[in-house]
């Protein structure tokens, strides 16, 4: 079994939408596909991440009406990233470093997923967890 050991073994696909699309249709495609974040793009261009910590506070607690405010209005940017070799303890660091949840990760200069601190957690959690395992029942 191979443990997970860089950010390109836990991954996610990036999920994007436009910056001239409303708030409301970018929280509507993360509550479909069940994620906390979602990049916004330019002309196709990634330029920026709507996190659901955005939502919250440049949206519901600033009293903003989500179906008439544009998602280029409340992302954060510039993006941050990662290589897609960094390690997940790297990573976890850089995350911790940054003071941020969410990193990109990029291969040859483009964007190739997007990985949380949850998945992070997790991949740490399970590949010890495993090994533990494995200790036990040698004993």
């Amino acid at each position: 079994m191979k443990y997970p050991s860089t950010v390109a073994d836990v991954m996610n696909d990036i999920i994007s939408i436009d910056g001239e699309s409303l708030v409301v249709d970018a929280a509507k495609i993360m509550i479909d596909k069940e994620i906390g974040s979602i990049i916004v793009t330019e002309d196709r261009t990634p330029v920026g991440i709507i996190t659901e910590s955005d939502m919250l506070s440049r949206v519901i607690v600033a009293y903003r009406d989500p179906k008439k405010l544009l998602t280029k209005k409340i992302m954060s940017s510039p993006l941050i990233s990662i290589t897609k070799d960094s390690t997940i303890l790297d990573a976890m660091r850089f995350i911790r470093d940054q003071d941020i949840h969410i990193v990109l990760i990029k291969d040859n200069g483009g964007l190739i997923g997007i990985v949380s601190e949850g998945d992070l957690i997790r991949a740490v959690t399970l590949s010890s967890l495993t090994q533990f395992s494995s200790i036990l029942r040698r004993n």
